[in-house]
């Protein structure tokens, strides 16, 4: 009797250090990714960022992730990660702590939040912008038009 439970703490032990050297595994390639994205030149650094930015995506909602995401983001690791195209590492680290939910939602830091919602009512403001100044040229080339044809 005495054998069988010494076998189910030792299954139970190798199951709990499997699980940890499974986040281990699972958390290390995002903190590869911002190394090597941070490290890299060039178009080579730019995939790297891609990589990393595709990472945060579909992050596991994992202990290990959400420590070494919260860790990045109060280092500054992510503040100035950005693709061609624009997308932010910051934006994306914030958006995979808020998705990952409590307790790691609750424990992103204020002013990180803070920046994090002036960005995005600056980006919506941009692009209400774009959308206003298309329009108002379009509306300017009718009326232009109107005018040159007389109608």
């Amino acid at each position: 009797m005495e054998r069988v439970d010494q076998q189910q703490q030792v299954s139970s032990g190798e199951v709990q250090s499997l699980a940890a050297l499974e986040e281990a595994l699972l958390a290390a390639p995002l903190a590869e990714l911002v190394a090597k994205a941070r490290s890299t030149p060039g178009e080579a650094g730019e995939v790297a960022v891609q990589a990393l930015n595709q990472t945060l995506r579909t992050l596991l909602p994992t202990e290990a992730n959400g420590e070494s995401l919260l860790r990045m983001l109060d280092d500054g690791a992510l503040a100035d990660l950005r693709t061609a195209d624009g997308t932010s590492s910051r934006i994306l680290g914030v958006e995979a702590l808020l998705r990952l939910g409590y307790p790691w939602a609750v424990r992103i830091h204020p002013d990180e939040l803070e920046w994090y919602r002036q960005t995005l009512r600056a980006e919506r403001r941009r692009r209400l912008l774009i959308v206003l100044a298309s329009f108002a040229v379009a509306a300017g080339s009718a009326i232009y038009l109107l005018r040159f044809f007389g109608v």
